[in-house]
């Protein structure tokens, strides 16, 4: 399995089970989803970072690899 799949896997267990705790928490409603409300805010600002650090390193890589390629083409032409 992929790393990108298990991480999904994992973040999806982790945010039924969040929403499912807070649901069946003895709160009032209006709490339960504020309280929710916060969570996925958070989780969508990790998310977006965490998007945006892989987008960076694939970013890198593909730079790193051009310069690869530059250097091979140089070398044999």
């Amino acid at each position: 399995m992929k790393l990108s799949k298990a991480l999904l896997i994992l973040f999806a267990g982790f945010a039924a089970g969040t929403v499912t705790g807070i649901l069946v928490a003895p709160e009032e409603g209006y709490k339960s989803r504020r309280k929710l409300m916060k969570k996925a805010k958070k989780y969508k600002k990790n998310i977006e970072r965490t998007a945006t650090d892989y987008k960076d390193k694939a970013v890198d890589i593909r730079d790193n690899i051009e310069g690869v390629v530059h250097d091979v083409k140089k070398r044999f032409s």
